[in-house]
């Protein structure tokens, strides 16, 4: 399908946040109401087991097939070197990533090996390391677990997951500008993944090693059943079937081997799959995208086409090129796989096709179809993000690839990811290439192919090869996105939206309609009705106005409220939706006041500490301030199961001057 600019989901945003003058932008009619109860679709679930297993950091990768699942309970962020103002000044010098725990921090990314080299403190804990230790087999971070410079092309990778109980630092010994990493905030009490994650000879650490290492191999487990056959492409737009699967299974691997001289035109066929009887295709997207390569298709002499642990793209190199998807896609009663010929690919064939499955029954709501789209953008419009994908419902984003023309100052463009209605991105990005494990433009346009991401195909294919540009791709399973109401994908096109090139992207994403987070209350710390309702207290708080925009995007309109500063604590009632399988909190503020923290209390019981670093103000290109933010904080299923009301009671701590806020959200987990 051709794509938009702008979906509703932020179009509504937007028009939210311009139409608020003492935030009507946060108004129940912008993004929804909800009022607490138990609907007759939760009653019919109750019988089932409600919230499915979650696997963190290594076990993400040693339950591959169930990466599916739904996450409740836990909330994702990125730290990122990204401009708040959504350009690309600088904002990081030595600290790069400071918060307490329970979390796990799952990917960390370094620029070369800039301010190097760095340190690491987990729970009083810590070691230095720097790019001579990422990448070798007898590394403090040993391959593929974590890649140096000359394996991104740029960058330094550490995938290897950290779980912090209490508190985690990575600093840098001198000034570094561009930094980025995703982690897991958990709430209070969570069991944490068995600290493995120096101990090289740890079996976990040998498991997921050898398993990031059969990248570009068929990965599906030996032994499951599976379908083939031979087929001919039809008339271009004509559907050709290729089988029907039926039962209570999962798909674990999907391959189209082609005559290598069919190639490039068979990766440019539309693949659909519809689940269980579905009228319109959850899957649909050009073959070449879901594998990992939305640019030119050619064989390179030394490696794969794409060499990822998700998709890849194979050959011998004389006579077939296979697509291959080992996304692990289960059904519930049926899955219809068809290929849809463009002009180019109509008539083509014979190929050759293969599928296998295994059994899957699990309780329905503990998981998500696999989805893919295909978006192009022709033009994008100037001072304006693209948006590549908008779903309403519960699920994760475990893939991206992007084409984005031309290897240049198109890739500044960072990727912004907003989460269950949030109006600051919970994944921003410093840039695209980082994105995709590069680094420095991939030291300008180097093909690379990496188990979780890389460049295979670029403006410099080989010559006599097929170019259509350079795209990039990422696998994101430790560090896949979890969401529970709605994900909206955002990206920039230039560092300030400027690049006039066209764009395209499949965005794969696990997905159900149903939402696991529905919104059960909110206070107005401005509004007295507000706050009587919810029998706020804080003494001493100071009400002040704030005249500023949103952070991360270029172009975001001025908003005027009313923030409270509070030098000692906020007490206030909240309610729950009965049912519900924990909470989290969600609180908009103002994040140019450095260093605030505060100690959390869920009717009396202390629930964790809430800390957000602040960020040096930052300006958009519209010269608006970048200081109102939100951010989430999760709540134990201990201190909320089973209540309809609880008190939350905020204590100010840490060496920031006060706290502050202007509204709190309660948002109930309900499986």
């Amino acid at each position: 399908m051709r794509g938009t600019r702008r979906s509703p989901g932020r179009r509504a945003r937007t028009w939210c946040a311009a139409a608020a003058a003492a935030f009507a932008f946060l108004a129940s009619a912008c993004l929804g109401t909800a009022a607490p109860g138990l609907t007759a679709a939760h009653a019919a679930r109750a019988s089932q087991p409600r919230v499915p297993p979650l696997y963190l950091g290594l076990q993400s990768y040693l339950h591959l097939g169930d990466l599916s699942y739904l996450e409740i309970g836990d909330r994702v962020e990125a730290e990122t070197a990204a401009d708040p103002g959504g350009g690309d000044d600088v904002i990081h010098e030595r600290t790069l990533f400071h918060q307490y725990g329970p979390g796990v921090i799952t990917s960390m990314r370094m620029q070369q090996g800039r301010g190097s080299p760095w340190r690491l403190s987990v729970d009083g804990g810590g070691f230095d390391f720097a790019t001579s230790d990422l990448g070798g087999s007898d590394k403090i971070f040993p391959y593929p677990l974590a890649l140096g410079p000359n394996q991104t092309r740029g960058s330094s990778m550490v995938f290897t997951p950290f779980s912090f109980s209490s508190q985690i630092d990575l600093t840098a010994t001198a000034r570094n500008a561009n930094f980025d990493g995703i982690w897991r905030k958990l709430p209070y009490g969570a069991a944490l993944p068995a600290a493995t994650a120096t101990a090289a000879a740890h079996a976990d650490i040998v498991s997921v090693g050898n398993l990031l290492r059969s990248a570009g191999t068929d990965i599906a487990p030996p032994g499951l059943p599976s379908q083939a056959g031979t087929a001919r492409l039809g008339t271009a737009g004509t559907p050709l079937t290729l089988t029907t699967i039926t039962g209570a299974d999962q798909i674990r691997a999907l391959s189209i081997r082609v005559p290598l001289a069919d190639a490039v035109q068979f990766g440019n066929s539309t693949l659909e799959i519809y689940w269980d009887g579905q009228a319109t295709p959850a899957v649909s997207a050009p073959l070449k995208f879901l594998a990992g390569d939305g640019a030119g298709v050619y064989t390179p002499k030394s490696r794969p086409l794409v060499r990822g642990l998700l998709a890849s793209i194979t050959s011998d190199r004389k006579t077939y090129l296979s697509y291959n998807l080992y996304y692990p896609m289960p059904l519930r009663t049926s899955a219809r796989i068809v290929l849809v010929p463009n002009a180019a690919s109509a008539g083509l064939g014979p190929f050759r096709w293969s599928v296998t499955y295994q059994p899957f029954r699990v309780p329905s709501t503990w998981w998500g179809y696999f989805h893919a789209n295909y978006v192009t953008v022709e033009h994008p419009k100037f001072r304006y993000d693209m948006t590549f994908l908008n779903y309403a419902g519960s699920g994760k984003l475990v893939g991206t690839v992007v084409n984005f023309g031309t290897i240049g100052t198109a890739l500044e463009g960072n990727p912004q990811i907003f989460l269950d209605n949030s109006l600051t991105p919970q994944i921003p990005y410093t840039g695209s290439e980082e994105w995709g494990l590069g680094g420095d433009y991939w030291d300008g346009g180097k093909q690379t192919s990496l188990p979780l991401g890389g460049l295979p195909s670029s403006t410099n294919n080989p010559p006599g090869t097929d170019v259509e540009g350079a795209a990039f791709y990422r696998f994101l399973i430790a560090d896949s996105i979890p969401f529970n109401s709605r994900i909206v994908v955002d990206w920039q096109h230039g560092g300030l939206d400027n690049w006039t090139g066209p764009f395209s992207a499949s965005m794969m994403w696990y997905g159900t309609p149903h939402q696991t987070a529905i919104r059960s209350d909110d206070v107005l710390i401005a509004d007295p009705a507000s706050v009587a309702a919810h029998h706020f207290v804080s003494p001493g708080r100071l009400l002040v106005p704030l005249t500023a925009a949103f952070e991360y995007l270029p172009r975001e309109p001025l908003i005027t409220g009313t923030v409270a500063e509070t030098k000692t604590y906020a007490q206030f009632v909240m309610r729950l939706y009965h049912d519900n399988a924990g909470a989290f909190l969600r609180r908009t503020f103002d994040s140019c006041v450095a260093g605030q923290a505060a100690k959390v209390y869920v009717d009396g019981r202390f629930a964790g500490t809430w800390f957000d670093q602040g960020f040096s103000p930052g300006r958009g290109f519209d010269g608006h301030e970048r200081c109102w933010r939100q951010e989430d904080f999760p709540l134990p299923a201990s201190m909320t199961a089973g209540r309809s009301t609880v008190t939350i009671k905020l204590v100010r701590s840490g060496f920031g001057p006060y706290w502050t806020a202007s509204e709190y959200r309660m948002f109930s987990f309900v499986p």
